[in-house]
């Protein structure tokens, strides 16, 4: 999803757990292509948060800066009723223009879809959880915010209903095996990962309930700064027993492996990060109500809720655009609220969970140097020297975990198509429980973005934002980001987004 994502107001109820992808009608070989010119520049030479967060980690942290973006998606083969197994890909190329040029590949993917089940290859655009996946501060544990993994994965398409429920019970789920990239800190590490969620209640009903986890780890690797305690000369655990461990949350022992660490024998294989999530859905008159938690854990004290309180929670309404726009009519408002201040308390060993960071995995539950997980969640880089401890022996990668934020945002579209949105949110930051601030700093951080249709140029979008950062967290900052994006089909099929 390329920075334009701002400016969609394509919503989703609740998040599918696989990516969303272009699908097209009859032809032999039907594909969308789309190229993206745009650039930035900001008030300092920081871009600001909300023009860099939750863009699959493809707009740079510095201003000015460019992006030019290629993309294509499509169907393999001719697309025929009766045939049962569709074969679809995706590829994304971004050149990225600023004080460091680069080429990412935030898609690249070939997925083959079977009935009611699929299993891709490659790197595709995903947000994982329950929740708003348009105007969200960001998902707990798998959010937009940094590139995508490369990783094999087979799963539901959707939900699928259970027949012997007659259609009451429907399940969502994948399970996938992915591969880190390699950092100076760590290098040859594993991405495990497994998501399993329940739907009670029919798609027409006006009332549904959902229920799930997200389940990641990183695991196995080696890294040269770790010493014996840590690791076994340089590498931690990476055996296929080792794999079996990660999988089911099994606690090793030293004496059952030779490879098992001192570390590892304390606490798991691996560095585990995922959420316990709940929802309830509604259908009101003119609006979809839907109401969510996640509940963050990385060890048992988070399973067994010891850190209650800590969670992303969020209230949706949302509802289709009607024929009789007479001027702007809105489309969507969110309210969310993220604290992360308990983590089961600041008493050892069972507290200070010390989200996203890890002792063996130093640069935490992050991806080329940014937060996998919700960005608010910061990284040592991002946040002002000042306001880092001074005396403090933890140089943790992840600097500030421990925050409050009220976060909203607004939706909606126009008679003439214009799209826009809001987003504003205040956060109080705290540190970490091993470095703390000196007192709690706050930020304030919003954007206002619109997409307008240039129907003279085709199929062809002119996307427009401005962001401000105002507090003591991030240099005060604002900014502008500017693209044109045209569309082209093979074809003259329409295309369709699941």
């Amino acid at each position: 999803m390329q920075l334009t994502v701002l400016f969609s107001i394509s919503l989703l109820t609740v998040t599918t757990l696989h990516a969303q992808v272009d699908t097209l009608s009859a032809g032999r070989h039907q594909a969308q292509y789309r190229i993206e010119v745009g650039g930035l520049a900001a008030s300092t030479t920081r871009t600001p948060f909300w023009l860099r967060a939750n863009q699959y980690g493809i707009v740079p942290a510095n201003s000015p800066g460019g992006l030019f973006i290629v993309g294509a998606n499509g169907r393999i083969g001719r697309e025929i009723p009766t045939r049962k197994l569709q074969l679809t890909y995706g590829l994304e190329a971004v050149g990225v223009f600023s004080k460091s040029s680069k080429v990412l590949l935030p898609e690249a993917y070939v997925s083959a879809q079977l009935g009611k089940f699929y299993v891709y290859g490659g790197r595709r655009k995903e947000i994982i959880g329950l929740g708003d996946s348009t105007l969200s501060s960001g998902f707990y544990s798998w959010s937009q915010n940094a590139l995508p993994m490369t990783k094999i994965q087979i799963g539901t398409n959707g939900f699928v209903p259970l027949g012997f429920t007659n259609g009451l019970i429907a399940i969502n789920a994948f399970y996938s095996h992915g591969w880190f990239p390699d950092t100076d800190s760590i290098r040859n590490s594993y991405l495990h990962q497994k998501v399993l969620f329940g739907r009670i209640g029919k798609p027409t009903w006006k009332v549904k309930l959902y229920g799930g986890m997200v389940y990641n780890a990183q695991w196995g690797g080696e890294s040269r700064y770790l010493g014996n305690g840590a690791s076994k000369n340089g590498k931690l655990p990476s055996s296929f027993d080792d794999y079996l461990s990660v999988v089911i949350g099994r606690q090793p022992t030293q004496q059952a492996d030779n490879d098992i660490t001192t570390h590892d024998a304390l606490n798991r294989v691996g560095n585990h990060v995922g959420s316990i999530d709940i929802g309830a859905e509604f259908e009101l008159k003119k609006w979809t109500l839907l109401l969510y938690d996640q509940h963050p854990f990385e060890d048992k004290s988070g399973l067994t809720l010891y850190n209650l309180t800590d969670g992303l929670y969020g209230a949706r309404l949302k509802r289709q655009p009607t024929s009789e726009i007479e001027s702007f009519q809105i489309t969507q408002i969110l309210f969310e609220y993220l604290t992360t201040l308990n983590q089961s308390g600041a008493r050892l060993p069972t507290g200070q969970d010390d989200y996203f960071n890890n002792f063996q995995y130093i640069d935490g539950w992050t991806r080329s140097r940014q937060v996998i997980g919700n960005p608010f969640i910061s990284p040592r880089m991002d946040v002002r020297p000042e306001v880092l401890p001074t005396q403090s022996r933890y140089k943790l990668f992840v600097a500030n975990n421990r925050v409050q934020v009220v976060h909203m945002g607004l939706a909606g579209v126009s008679a003439s198509g214009v799209s826009a949105q809001i987003k504003l949110s205040y956060s109080r930051n705290y540190g970490i429980y091993r470095a703390p601030f000196e007192k709690a700093v706050n930020q304030f951080s919003g954007l206002l973005a619109a997409t307008w249709p240039l129907r003279w140029l085709g199929d062809t979008e002119l996307n427009s934002a401005i962001a401000i950062d105002y507090g003591n967290l991030y240099s005060n900052t604002s900014g502008v980001w500017i693209s044109i994006r045209k569309r082209f089909m093979n074809g003259s099929s329409s295309t369709t987004r699941h």
